[in-house]
């Protein structure tokens, strides 16, 4: 058996400038271990539509490419199913997802058909691909450790604090309200928060300096892709803040999402809330109770620098795609595609023709619409968006009242 060699198939508008903002090292940790890289957004719009898939075919032949990792925005369309099926008939092919609780029933499960293996961020989804013959594991983006830190000589004078969107997200604003109306004082830091934006180095002293580090997991509100979906508001999702708060020692407070339990032990490397009531009660109590609190942060601490380190995690990631991989007989996998998979598929091609025709590639623009012609289906309002952004980009007032109008 050929030695693994992988390819990393994704996008990253300024990796440079995404590694310094999350702190996140699962890329260049991948390329450190002699993964190959190409964005597949540049690739497309350079070649097209066929032009694109014959790159990554050719590419994979030349370089001697025996696996892949795709990694996607979850509301994109840039691929036929059926070509990553063609590519896994000669190699191993790995998708990883992303906030698939909110797209796996609008595009996740049908990639996952042409995959070998889906690496899930939730614990609950690797149930729902292995329920229809996916192979799945659950995984997390992994960090940098010396971005994310303990620093010792920051005094505990931030009771209690959240990092992040509260716009827009179920239930944050309620509970952090619900928090100050009995009483707590809740410092929140956000585009959309009191004490405004902040830069990373900023988001590491503060979580250092709060004895209770919140982190929410309501999924994201309405979006275009997943509006039909109303009953996504309900659910819930494992946030990358409590890895972020654990590998800088400091305690922190979820809110349940299932799977917690599996990243950490519940009571003694973390703790949990379900509802707003319970989170007053045990902010309260870790208040109240500073060595329990600070003995589970020391726990969670070892826990993360054990687990959710890059430099230790993507090794051993890779390890098991190659394992996998040699063990693999390739046997053609069923493809179904519903009605709403490929309408959303289709809507696609009308911001890829606008941006080809802006770009005056008339050519690939064709590729696209006879892809439209071929199926005949259209979601109007997707379609509406879409052509809005193409047209109005470089006037994002004029571009948000018509978005506004088109809902």
């Amino acid at each position: 058996m050929k030695k693994i060699k992988i390819l990393f198939l994704s996008h990253i508008e300024d990796f440079s400038k995404s590694y310094i903002d999350t702190g996140s090292q699962f890329i260049q940790t991948l390329l450190d271990n002699n993964v190959l890289y190409l964005d597949y957004i540049e690739i497309y719009n350079r070649y097209g539509f066929y032009g694109a898939h014959n790159y990554i075919k050719e590419y994979v032949k030349n370089n001697g490419i025996n696996s892949i990792i795709y990694g996607s925005s979850p509301s994109e369309f840039y691929f036929d199913v059926n070509y990553f099926e063609k590519l896994r008939k000669v190699i191993f092919l790995v998708m990883m997802t992303g906030d698939t609780e909110c797209y796996y029933e609008v595009r996740d499960q049908y990639y996952a058909q042409a995959m070998d293996l889906v690496t899930v961020q939730d614990f609950i989804t690797t149930f729902k691909l292995r329920q229809i013959g996916i192979n799945s594991m659950s995984y997390y983006s992994y960090y940098d450790t010396t971005k994310y830190r303990k620093i010792e000589t920051l005094p505990k004078d931030i009771d209690i604090s959240f990092i992040g969107t509260l716009g827009g997200r179920a239930g944050r604003l309620d509970c952090i309200k619900y928090l100050s109306d009995n009483g707590i004082h809740i410092e929140t830091f956000g585009g959309d928060s009191f004490n405004g934006q902040i830069t990373f180095e900023e988001k590491i002293e503060i979580i250092n300096r709060s004895k209770i580090n919140l982190d929410f997991s309501g999924a994201s509100e309405e979006k275009r892709l997943n509006r039909k979906h109303q009953i996504n508001k309900r659910k819930k999702q494992f946030k990358g803040k409590c890895l972020e708060h654990t590998l800088c020692g400091s305690f922190t407070l979820c809110e349940y999402a299932p799977g917690l339990e599996h990243f950490f032990e519940v009571g003694k490397e973390i703790d949990v809330f379900y509802d707003k009531e319970e989170l007053l009660e045990k902010v309260k109590y870790y208040l109240k109770h500073e060595e329990e609190r600070e003995s589970i942060a020391r726990r969670g601490y070892e826990r993360a620098k054990r687990d959710y380190d890059a430099k230790l995690a993507v090794p051993k990631l890779l390890s098991t795609i190659d394992e996998l991989r040699e063990k693999k007989i390739y046997k053609p996998s069923e493809i179904y595609l519903d009605e709403e998979f490929i309408r959303n598929y289709t809507t696609f091609r009308v911001l890829l023709i606008i941006r080809f025709i802006k770009a005056g590639k008339w050519k690939f623009a064709i590729e696209e619409l006879i892809i439209v012609l071929k199926y005949r289906k259209l979601d109007g309002y997707q379609s509406c968006i879409f052509i809005i952004k193409g047209i109005f980009d470089n006037f994002p007032i004029i571009r948000s009242f018509l978005k506004k109008f088109a809902m």
